[in-house]
């Protein structure tokens, strides 16, 4: 065989080599990656959680004369969450996330019970999140005076999907309190400003 012939068999053999090994890499990666996926779990049972701290952020900001369309919108954290009857045996922590939309941004808006449907992704990521829907919600203060609410609203009830939703779920509730007053968001509701947002300090979230 000519030293022409045996280059020229060379020059088409290494980039053949080079293919096979990119694709057995790529082969050997996707299989990596399908089989290392686990499948959320359903969580079946109850939740109780003792603590949620948080914010809501009112956009516009919310005044006393406020005529636009105002979006509300609620991030939470919840801990101290025990399960019970359920096939999951720890739940570390929560995320809640809920958006309320009103017609305005008047301040007297935030006494009129909407409905409230929060999602909460829980922590360890191996538990199914968790959608909970509030028929509304009612004012309420904490035994320091802090201006919050209390779900669902008298007479109302609650719905849920996803993990924890197999027992008792109408019997859901939540509460939670800001470390403002009712008299301090009145004055920031007729401040320039307007209240751009409330501080969640405590609260606790029942689900199941």
């Amino acid at each position: 065989m000519t030293r022409r012939r045996i280059a020229a068999r060379v020059a088409i053999a290494g980039p053949l080599v080079l293919l096979a090994s990119l694709g057995a890499a790529c082969s050997s990666s996707s299989t990596s990656t399908s089989t290392s996926t686990a499948a959320a779990t359903l969580a079946t049972g109850k939740v109780a959680c003792s603590n949620i701290a948080g914010t809501i952020n009112f956009v516009p900001p919310l005044t006393n004369s406020g005529t636009v369309a105002e979006s509300t919108k609620i991030a939470i954290t919840v801990s101290g969450c025990t399960p019970s009857g359920s096939n999951v045996s720890t739940i570390t922590s929560g995320q809640g996330t809920a958006t309320i939309n009103d017609a305005t941004n008047a301040c007297a808006g935030i006494a009129t019970s909407k409905p409230v449907k929060v999602t909460v992704v829980w922590t360890p990521s191996s538990v199914s999140p968790t959608v909970v829907s509030f028929t509304g919600y009612k004012l309420a203060a904490s035994a320091s005076g802090g201006y919050g609410f209390t779900l669902p609203d008298t007479g109302g009830s609650a719905t849920v999907d996803g993990s924890f939703s197999g027992s008792g779920a109408a019997a859901s509730t939540a509460s939670t309190f800001s470390n403002s007053t009712a008299a301090q968001i009145g004055a920031t509701c007729g401040s320039s400003t307007g209240l751009a947002s409330l501080t969640l300090t405590t609260g606790s979230l029942s689900i199941g």
